[in-house]
Formats: C-alpha cells, sequence, structure tokens
C-alpha cells in the first residue's frame, strides 16, 4: 500500500500570472460597480412607483365605497387597502432622497 499525497498542488501566481490577472480584477470591479449602480437605480424607480401608488390609491376608495363594491367584492376591498399600507411603507423614502440627488 502506498502512502502517497493525493491532494492536488496548488499552482503558486507567478509574475507573469499575477500581471494577466490585473485586467480581469478591473473587469470583474467595473462589473461590481455597474451592477451596483443599476440595482440602486432600479430601487429607487420602484421607490418612487411605490410613492405615488400610494399616493393616488386612496382616489379609489370613494367611487368603490359609493357605488357598493367593496361591499360585493370585501376580499378585493381588502386586498387593495393591503396594497396601499405596502405602497406606504415602499415609498416613504422617495420624497427625502429627492434632496441627496
Amino acid at each position: 500500500m502506498s502512502t502517497t499525497d493525493r491532494t492536488p498542488s496548488v499552482p503558486s501566481l507567478g509574475t507573469d500570472d499575477a500581471e494577466s490577472a490585473a485586467p480581469l480584477a478591473r473587469a470583474a470591479h467595473r462589473t461590481a460597480a455597474y451592477t451596483a449602480e443599476t440595482l440602486d437605480r432600479t430601487a429607487r424607480a420602484a421607490e418612487a412607483a411605490a410613492f405615488w401608488l400610494a399616493a393616488l390609491l386612496p382616489l379609489a376608495y370613494l367611487p368603490t365605497l359609493a357605488t357598493g363594491a367593496a361591499a360585493e367584492h370585501p376580499l378585493a376591498f381588502v386586498g387593495v387597502l393591503v396594497v396601499h399600507a405596502a405602497a406606504l411603507v415602499l415609498g416613504r423614502g422617495h420624497a427625502a432622497d429627492a434632496g441627496s440627488r
């Protein structure tokens, strides 16, 4: 029976390998920065949409209550109230962010 070490050896980076890894590192950094910027823009857009949904959704309450649709479809009306509450929470920072851009 042999007692040979069977773990693979990891090659060390020489100077040539380190120099060739630099462009890859820069590309990875640019990709990460672009991804972060895209996520930030998407989050701000979603926050703005939630803000305006929270601001305008109450305009649907009066006609819904006046026509009796809320009594006919109480689950749908409760759903609208839940969506409004979620929009209030998600869009609460929209106006405060306007001055920081």
